[in-house]
């Protein structure tokens, strides 16, 4: 006798939540499944949400958490012994605005940069030269990125799925797709663009209900944040104000932040009106402005090179400026970021290096903190907005603090970068997720 369609459609459910409780059982058993214990002596060790060093401590790692802060605790049996009692220790760095597959060469326009991209080298090779620069981020020190488009179409999330499953070395990615942008993206004024660059570069928003439909889209390719274009300089479009509603409210419906591009004082405010968890950049801002983002709560992410990078980097040009011209140029940034704290902004650090370094991407990335620091901040402030800062701007608290649940992702160096930042030129040691990714030998072992 056939069965009843409602009876077949019982079994079919009662089997499919059997096996979806089994698979459920085994993953939390793996979860709780005890895995290698490693154990970190740190000679001084930074709190990074109190914004100070604390003294000796020691860590318990296990299956890639911090399990166990304390002073003077006994290493369990057959635990590994890391012994870094003689150099200070942090949470792993985190840089909130990368561009790891976009690298514009000397004097080389962006939509120049596009056309070699997309014409001449293709998907592949960028994400291949997207690996060495990963990599060098984490040997850094700078355990956690956040990469905000001119990355082809989701590229970026290819590399985030590459380093989740362990295939290459890397930060935690936190990918944002192509960026949502008005007409034109970023790219020169293209007159007839035969070849689609804008297209192959961003997602252009054609209306409030095309804004959430692309919010979707980069939801479901995989995106940890949304990056949007309040306005797209050196273009003259701007997104209306209705269109950035829509891409932040449909964001916030799936959990996911937005992070405006914005560097006029007016795309700017618009952005902050629209509820956007961040301002990337943001060159040009009024005291008014800041006074919103601070009663907002909205982040500033100062995209701010040292005077030593900047420098450095106009000696391959032409005519090289003097040195007193270039800090004249940073001077405005710098006003900028004093302007901000006073106001009470919430600042975490992003440098948005996309050029090529002779030292690696990362060594450039980590110099952004020398800029904060030449515009007044202490050492304890600009490594608090690459630690415990930006951890809260990407929302996920087991970043950017070394406390019991947190990643055991740290850093360890002989120096003090509480008391000078140079000390951070001396790493030592790499370790993200338990797994040490960089060792320079005993310097940090105590006697």
């Amino acid at each position: 006798m056939p069965v009843h369609r409602t009876a077949c459609h019982a079994l079919f459910l009662a089997a499919t939540v059997a096996a979806c409780l089994t698979a459920m059982t085994r993953a939390e058993a793996q979860e709780r499944a005890p895995g290698p214990v490693t154990m970190v002596r740190a000679g001084n060790l930074f709190d990074s949400e109190a914004g100070r060093m604390v003294g000796p401590r020691d860590l318990l790692i296990q299956n890639g958490r911090v399990r166990q802060v304390e002073a003077d605790l006994v290493a369990p049996e057959g635990a590994t012994v890391l012994d870094l009692r003689r150099c200070s220790v942090l949470p792993g760095l985190i840089d909130a605005h990368t561009h790891l597959l976009l690298e514009q060469r000397a004097r080389e326009s962006l939509s120049e940069t596009a056309a070699r991209d997309q014409g001449v080298d293709g998907d592949a090779a960028r994400v291949l030269h997207a690996a060495p620069r990963a990599r060098s981020y984490l040997e850094s020190g700078i355990t956690t990125v956040r990469d905000l488009g001119n990355s082809g179409q989701y590229l970026d999330l290819i590399l985030q799925r590459a380093i989740d499953q362990g295939d290459i070395p890397g930060p935690r990615l936190y990918g944002s797709g192509p960026g949502l942008a008005p007409e034109g993206g970023q790219l020169e004024p293209q007159p007839a663009d035969p070849h689609r660059l804008i297209a192959g570069e961003y997602r252009i928003i054609k209306g409030p209900d095309d804004a959430r439909s692309a919010v979707r889209q980069a939801v479901a390719a995989g995106a940890r944040v949304i990056k949007m274009y309040p306005e797209a300089t050196p273009q003259r479009t701007r997104l209306s104000v209705a269109e950035m509603a829509a891409v932040v409210s449909e964001a916030k419906r799936h959990g996911v932040p937005v992070a405006a591009h914005a560097t006029s004082d007016a795309s700017i405010r618009e952005a902050v009106e629209a509820g956007v968890a961040s301002i990337e950049h943001a060159y040009e801002i009024s005291d008014e402005t800041l006074r919103l983002m601070a009663a907002r709560g909205v982040w500033l992410v100062p995209t701010d090179p040292s005077d030593e990078m900047a420098i450095a980097f106009t000696r391959d040009w032409p005519v090289q400026p003097p040195e007193a011209e270039v800090r004249a140029h940073l001077a405005p940034a710098r006003d900028r970021l004093r302007r901000a704290r006073a106001a009470g902004v919430r600042i975490a650090m992003g440098s948005d290096f996309y050029v090529p370094w002779p030292t690696g991407r990362g060594e450039a990335a980590r110099g952004t903190l020398d800029g904060y620091v030449e515009a007044g901040m202490t050492s304890t402030e600009a490594l608090r907005s690459a630690t415990w800062g930006a951890a809260m701007l990407i929302g996920d608290a087991g970043l950017g603090v070394l406390r019991p649940g947190a990643y055991a992702d740290l850093i360890a160096m002989p120096g003090d970068p509480a008391a000078g930042l140079s000390a951070l030129h001396d790493l030592r040691l790499v370790m993200k997720g338990g797994t040490v990714a960089r060792s320079d030998g005993g310097a940090c072992a105590g006697t």
